[in-house]
C-alpha cells in the first residue's frame, strides 16, 4: 500500500497503475465482470468516444456542508453564482485519453504522464493535472476548436509542453476550446439542481451515511477498483460518477480558507491566486463515503498523479 502525504494530509491509495508502455497489451482489454449489486451494473449508457456535453444551467447555488459534517474547509456555506457552462457526462475514458493523447505526441505536445486505466469504458487515471490541461488543449485543437490554456497573459502561446504555473488571466475561459470546470462549477453541477442534499441524488437530512450504497456510486466498499463511467444512475442535470470511482481534477488552486473569503461569493468564482496545489473533487473507489459528499474538498500538487485521480471536460460553449 502506499501512503499519500500531500500539504500535511495523510491519505493511502491502491498501487500505481503500469505505465502504458507496458500495459499496451493489457491496460485497454475488457474489464472483468464484477458480479453482486456491488457493482450494480456493467451495463449503463454507452459510452462516448468524442464530446457528450450537458448544459449545466445558470444560477446561484448554495455551496458547502449545510450539516457540518465534514472538515473546516467547506465551510462557511456560500452562496455562488455561476454562469451557465457545459460539462460532459462521463469522466474521460481510458479510450478517449489515448486517442488524443496519441494524436498530441504527433503534434508537439509533451506529457509527464501516459496515463492508464483498467479498460477502454474506464475512467483514465494516473494523470496529473498538467497531463490534463494540455490534453484538454489537444483535444480542442485536434477539434478545431480554440485552446483554453496559454503559457503568457497575452494568450499566445498555447500550453503544449512543460508544468508552468498556468494563472487565471492565461485562460480563454470564454473560448470554445475544452478545460476544467472550476471549483464552483463543479459543485453545482454534481448537486445536479438539488438543494442541501449529501450527494448528487436525492439524499437530503439524517446522515451522509443514510444515503449511500454500492447501487449508488463506486467506493471503497465496493469494488476495489474502478468500474465502466455510466454504471451508477446519472443525476437531475444527467450526469454520471460525480461521486465515486475516480477523483476529479478541476482548475482552482486550493486553498482551505478560501470560503471565508469575500472573492469566493463572486460571481464564476475561480478560487484563490496563491496556493500551491490544485482541488480535486467526487471521492473514488478506494474511499470513504464521507469524502464522496458533493461539498468534500481535497488537493494534489499539480504534478502528482495515483491510481484514483481522473478528470472530465468543461467548455463555456457547446
Amino acid at each position: 500500500m502506499r501512503i499519500r502525504l500531500v500539504n500535511g494530509q495523510v491519505m493511502l491509495a491502491g498501487l500505481v497503475m503500469g505505465l502504458w508502455s507496458v500495459m499496451a497489451t493489457a491496460a485497454w482489454a475488457a474489464a472483468p465482470v464484477v458480479s453482486n449489486d456491488k457493482a450494480s451494473a456493467q451495463s449503463g449508457p454507452p459510452v462516448p468516444t468524442t464530446g457528450n456535453m450537458v448544459l449545466i444551467p445558470a444560477g446561484a447555488f448554495n455551496m458547502g456542508d449545510p450539516y457540518k459534517e465534514g472538515d473546516e474547509d467547506e465551510l462557511p456555506v456560500h452562496q455562488v453564482s455561476v454562469s451557465a457552462f457545459y460539462l460532459e457526462k462521463y469522466p474521460v475514458t481510458g479510450k478517449q485519453w489515448k486517442e488524443v493523447y496519441d494524436w498530441a505526441e504527433a503534434h508537439g505536445y509533451g506529457f509527464d504522464n501516459p496515463g492508464a486505466a483498467t479498460a477502454d469504458t474506464h475512467p483514465v487515471q494516473t494523470v496529473s493535472w498538467y497531463d490534463v490541461v494540455k490534453w484538454l488543449n489537444a483535444r480542442s485543437e485536434k477539434e478545431g476548436r480554440t485552446p483554453a490554456y496559454y503559457t503568457d497573459p497575452a494568450q499566445t502561446e498555447v500550453y503544449r509542453t512543460g508544468q508552468p504555473d498556468v494563472t487565471k488571466d492565461m485562460v480563454k475561459w470564454t473560448s470554445n476550446g475544452y478545460r476544467l470546470p472550476t471549483e464552483a462549477e463543479w459543485e453545482k453541477a454534481a448537486r445536479g439542481g438539488l438543494d442541501g442534499h449529501h450527494y448528487p441524488w436525492s439524499s437530503k437530512g439524517g446522515k451522509y451515511s443514510d444515503h449511500i450504497g454500492c447501487r449508488k456510486a463506486n467506493y471503497n466498499a465496493c469494488n476495489g477498483k474502478t468500474t465502466p463511467v455510466g454504471a451508477h444512475s446519472a443525476n437531475g442535470y444527467g450526469l454520471y460518477d460525480m461521486a465515486g470511482n475516480v477523483w476529479e481534477w478541476v482548475w482552482d488552486k486550493y486553498d482551505k480558507e478560501w470560503y471565508g473569503q469575500p472573492e469566493a461569493t463572486s460571481g464564476d468564482t475561480r478560487g484563490s491566486d496563491s496556493a500551491s496545489s490544485r482541488a480535486n473533487r467526487g471521492g473514488s473507489w478506494f474511499n470513504n463515503p464521507d469524502i464522496l459528499r458533493c461539498s468534500y474538498r481535497y488537493s494534489y500538487y499539480p504534478s502528482l498523479k495515483y491510481d484514483d485521480l481522473g478528470f472530465r471536460a468543461a467548455s463555456t460553449q457547446p
